[in-house]
């Protein structure tokens, strides 16, 4: 009998409805207030030429001072700028030039001249040649935009390192920078 009972009552007592979930208090707070944002009305910029603002005298005098002019030679002045600003080819580009300091079958040898031009501060670089020997490998210094700069180049580069040194035109397209 006590476990008919049980049976009746307990799904009463297991269903739920009797239990009910503990209060929640949830407090949403008001949303902030933003400032109503500004309302700027454009403005045209004052310029000057559309207003009375701006008034040239005309009336006043201008007192302009004559200096004698210095006398120069200007066969001079040719042959330094002539020096000073590159040539132009053919094609309207500049012309430089390098200075070719030797000619190596083994790339080592070459990197490695290459390696102490660098320490030194030279700009050096190199370039595969096809010649009669095979492919030999050309260490080179530069370039420069005047003949004079690849002259004193030459032979500055000749006496550091005790060899003969060789100007040769500098081409982008056969650098291996």
């Amino acid at each position: 009998m006590l476990g008919c009972l049980a049976i009746i009552f307990l799904p009463i007592l297991l269903d739920g409805e009797g239990v009910s979930p503990p209060e929640m208090n949830i407090v949403i707070p008001n949303a902030p207030s933003f400032p109503e944002p500004l309302a700027l009305e454009p403005e045209r910029p004052v310029i000057l030429s559309d207003t009375d603002d701006l008034r040239i005298d005309t009336e006043s005098e201008v007192e302009v001072l004559v200096v004698d002019a210095i006398p120069v030679d200007i066969s001079e002045i040719e042959q330094n700028t002539s020096q000073q600003f590159p040539e132009l080819d053919a094609n309207g580009l500049p012309q430089a030039w390098s200075v070719r300091m030797g000619l190596f079958g083994d790339r080592a040898n070459a990197e490695a001249l290459i390696a102490e031009l660098l320490d030194q501060g030279y700009r050096a670089y190199s370039d595969l040649l096809s010649t009669s020997q095979g492919e030999l490998t050309a260490v080179l210094v530069g370039p420069v935009v005047t003949p004079a700069e690849a002259e004193t180049l030459r032979n500055e580069l000749s006496r550091a390192f005790n060899l003969e040194a060789l100007i040769v035109d500098f081409n982008i397209d056969d650098a291996n920078q």
